[in-house]
């Protein structure tokens, strides 16, 4: 079968009648077993053969190519989906795909030794002064940091600008110049190829690259399931790594009044350190109370952790916590449901999303 056609029972009563050459519309209702597709076409419901790469709630517009054997329809057009758009990006990147923590590390390494004149290059100052803001020159991730990292990273800049367009159109410029996606995409369009250091075009080129990434991501787990994931940069002492956030509230909210307002949040952590080994962070809070699951994979780190826990406790409690549950369990004894939420974060993308668009 031509892969841009479906193919009909024309035994099937369901069918409207149908002539050569027709063209109408159509909605893929579900996706079914054996590259099979539910349509409604013509206010019925209507199995058929369909093409790989459909997705459930598309609007297709179809044409009517054979009716003896069998009806022949060929898609002439398919509109795309907002998961279908992401996941295509998400293809599209996968092979360029890195840690945030690595790039923005090199990127801010090659702009610290850029010897370009800042009033000739001012994005790329702009830029410089940026990281520098948001890497805090490898001092500790503390609150203020992490929001900044995550309102003004990149990942919400374009949700900025629709906003800003529709309040205050003036303040445009105003966000472009706060935010890193902005700064990246004025410091290519500024320089273009003038840029003094390849290097340093494809560094610019490979942050903006991950950070599209990382927003589709964020699109999919959220259409997925209501998540927000994100890629958290931060300094270990001996250099930049990556821990892989996951945030999706609960919904039932607290058993005391104070809670109830807030309800509650799971949180997971990927965090993959050299000398510590591979470290999994399940959590679950509420306003008053905490409750983590530390996964480690080495029993060195085991031990360390369990030592650690009830000072950690204490620090919590002083914090404002009234109840706070803290474990260490091998990373080999992790749930098979969290162990594949965690495969998700690690992969950059939802278990429900096939990101190899190839059939075998």
């Amino acid at each position: 079968m031509p892969p841009e056609t479906t193919t009909l029972d024309w035994k099937n009563s369901a069918l409207p009648p149908l002539e050569l050459g027709q063209e109408f519309d159509a909605v893929v209702l579900q996706l079914l077993p054996g590259d099979r597709v539910l349509l409604e076409l013509g206010g019925r419901q209507i199995e058929a053969d369909g093409p790989s790469g459909l997705n459930a709630g598309q609007q297709l517009h179809l044409r009517v190519d054979q009716i003896q054997p069998q009806v022949l329809l060929h898609v002439m057009e398919a509109e795309s989906t907002l998961g279908a758009e992401a996941a295509k990006l998400l293809r599209s990147h996968l092979p360029a795909h890195a840690d945030a923590g690595e790039l923005l590390e090199h990127l801010a390494s090659l702009l610290n030794s850029n010897n370009q004149n800042p009033l000739v290059a001012p994005a790329l100052a702009k830029l410089k002064q940026a990281l520098a803001t948001l890497l805090s020159d490898g001092k500790p991730l503390g609150a203020e940091r992490l929001k900044s990292l995550l309102q003004d990273g990149g990942i919400y800049y374009e949700a900025k600008l629709l906003r800003i367009a529709k309040e205050d159109p003036q303040r445009l410029p105003e966000i472009a110049d706060g935010d890193l996606k902005g700064l990246l995409l004025s410091a290519l369009k500024e320089n273009g190829t003038d840029i003094s250091s390849a290097a340093l075009k494809n560094a610019i080129s490979g942050q903006l690259s991950n950070l599209e990434t990382q927003q589709a991501v964020n699109l999919l787990a959220q259409l997925d399931g209501g998540m927000f994931q994100f890629q958290i940069p931060f300094f270990t002492g001996a250099g930049f790594s990556t821990a892989a956030l996951s945030v999706e509230r609960d919904g039932k909210g607290g058993t005391e009044s104070r809670d109830s307002a807030t309800g509650g949040y799971n949180l997971l952590f990927l965090l993959d350190l050299e000398n510590f080994g591979r470290t999994r962070i399940d959590a679950h809070l509420t306003e008053k109370r905490l409750r983590v699951i530390f996964y480690v994979d080495r029993e060195g780190s085991i031990a360390l952790l369990r030592q650690e826990l009830p000072s950690f406790r204490e620090t919590l409690l002083a914090m404002g916590y009234r109840e706070v549950l803290l474990a260490v369990t091998p990373l080999k004894d992790i749930p098979t449901e969290k162990r594949q939420k965690f495969d998700a974060i690690a992969v950059g993308a939802p278990t429900s999303i096939h990101l190899l668009d190839v059939k075998i």
